[in-house]
């Protein structure tokens, strides 16, 4: 079967090609499951961490290049993981740059997927951004998705779409809501959560690094490694079970950056943990106390999916990843 990863290049999409290859199939959209074959990579750039796997072909282009998303998806794609977009603070800082991306982009491959006749799974990144404001404190299945910036309007006319095209037969299509995901690697991005993972990021290389949030300010965060988990499972599950509306919130833990730093010193030393010094961003702060501090989904329970068991594993799941 043939797979494509849109912003394969990433973080995200790259911990999910390795898991792709390494456990070699997928349940196709007629519900058998099939070898993958190949595994398409694009992105705007080529990767910086290489799969040396022959299955493994890179396209480069970006969201809003038809010509080369259609070369992409080959006429015979069976799965689409669309993780591809402008993210939270790009979004913000560039209105247009945002909608071009994110939403027309999204609507641009779906009209390409559809195309193809073949009804394709398609696998969405959404994001907790769809909620905001202080309704929105506690989220579970039943909240309203009520967006306060133009990041998570993005995500939620994505959203609909999707299941708008599922609904007509045209897709499979299948979008995950993603709380903030911690610990990444590399450089910090445009992301506004981007600190919560330099926190443990740099004093693990030997960096100092400001957090601009108080250390008991309570944030919803998956580990990288249970989100793959959460996106192969939701993938192969029959779609009657995933089942409506197409769009499901993945449950996240509750952490405090106090809780990290513990877990920080308890696994690599105080003198590691006292690389991080604080300095409060009036500009931060009432951002992250925007965002849903508690995630609870029944739903995806009943699916499968689980989180993780507080900091210390998501800590763990950092370690992990840069000893491999």
């Amino acid at each position: 079967m043939r797979v494509v990863i849109t912003g394969g290049a990433g973080f995200i999409g790259h911990r999910l090609a390795q898991a792709l290859l390494a456990k070699g199939s997928l349940v196709d959209q007629s519900g058998q499951r099939r070898d993958i074959k190949e595994l398409v990579i694009f992105d705007q750039a080529e990767p910086t961490l290489p799969l040396n796997d022959p299955r493994v072909q890179v396209q480069l282009g970006d969201m809003t290049q038809k010509q080369a998303l259609s070369a992409a998806l080959g006429g015979n794609v069976d799965t689409i993981f669309h993780l591809a977009g402008v993210v939270s603070g790009g979004a913000e800082a560039d209105l247009q740059l945002g909608l071009a991306v994110n939403l027309d982009g999204t609507r641009l491959l779906l009209d390409l997927a559809a195309d193809t006749g073949r009804k394709p799974k398609l696998i969405f990144a959404s994001s907790l951004a769809v909620y905001g404001g202080p309704q929105a404190t506690l989220v579970d299945d039943n909240t309203v998705p009520t967006p306060m910036s133009s990041y998570g309007v993005q995500k939620l006319c994505s959203e609909y779409l999707i299941g708008d095209y599922d609904r007509r037969g045209l897709i499979d299509g299948r979008a995950l809501r993603f709380p903030t995901i911690a610990v990444r690697p590399g450089k910090a991005n445009l992301a506004n959560s981007s600190f919560i993972s330099s926190v443990i990021r740099e004093p693990v290389a030997g960096r100092a690094t400001v957090c601009p949030v108080p250390d008991d300010l309570p944030i919803a965060l998956m580990s990288p490694g249970r989100l793959i988990d959460a996106i192969i499972k939701v993938h192969d599950l029959p779609s009657a079970d995933f089942g409506w509306p197409r769009s499901l919130v993945l449950p996240a833990v509750q952490v405090t950056v106090a809780e990290m730093l513990d877990a920080l010193e308890a696994l690599r030393g105080k003198a590691v943990r006292d690389l991080v010094t604080f300095e409060p961003s009036s500009r931060i702060i009432p951002m992250v106390k925007s965002w849903p501090a508690q995630v609870a989904s029944e739903r995806a329970a009943r699916l499968g999916i689980k989180t993780d068991s507080g900091a210390r594993e998501i800590v763990e799941d950092y370690l992990a990843s840069v000893a491999g």
